[in-house]
């Protein structure tokens, strides 16, 4: 699979599309495509043609997630994510899962410090177009953030 994620134009607010085989590449997906959609700045970070690349992390931030269904527990995961990056200063680029299930997971975000936003902050994971389509073996979630 080559697309990890994609921008997609939003008259307002930020979407993405996030790809993957599994539901753990599309979560994972979702996380470093928020993230690198705004932008993140740091000594870590260098960007190539418009693509993210990180040197080195620098933090490792555990995650424990409980919702009633698989799209809430990816806005959940991600609003954990965006709150963790706000009271730590980092952004994360990789996850790596020990558990996962539609309605639960449990992963290690990988991040780096930053000074801040090229772009804009996201203020909130919205449920607004969310969505999960399989298609031709590929997964694809459909988000929204509130900028």
């Amino acid at each position: 699979m080559n697309k990890e994620y994609e921008i997609v134009p939003h008259t307002a607010d930020l979407k993405i599309y996030a790809y993957g085989i599994t539901l753990t590449e599309v979560f994972r997906n979702a996380l470093r495509g928020m993230f690198a959609s705004i932008k993140p700045q740091s000594t870590h970070i260098r960007y190539e043609h418009d693509e993210l690349k990180v040197s080195t992390y620098t933090s490792e931030r555990k995650v424990v997630v409980h919702s009633p269904d698989r799209e809430t527990l990816l806005v959940d995961f991600l609003s954990e994510a965006l709150y963790l990056s706000d009271i730590h200063n980092e952004a994360f680029l990789d996850a790596r899962f020990s558990d996962f299930s539609d309605t639960e997971l449990e992963a290690v975000l990988f991040g780096v410090a930053i000074t801040g936003f090229e772009v804009v902050e996201i203020k909130a994971v919205t449920y607004h177009d969310l969505t999960f389509e399989h298609l031709d073996g590929i997964w694809r979630a459909t988000i929204v953030f509130d900028i």
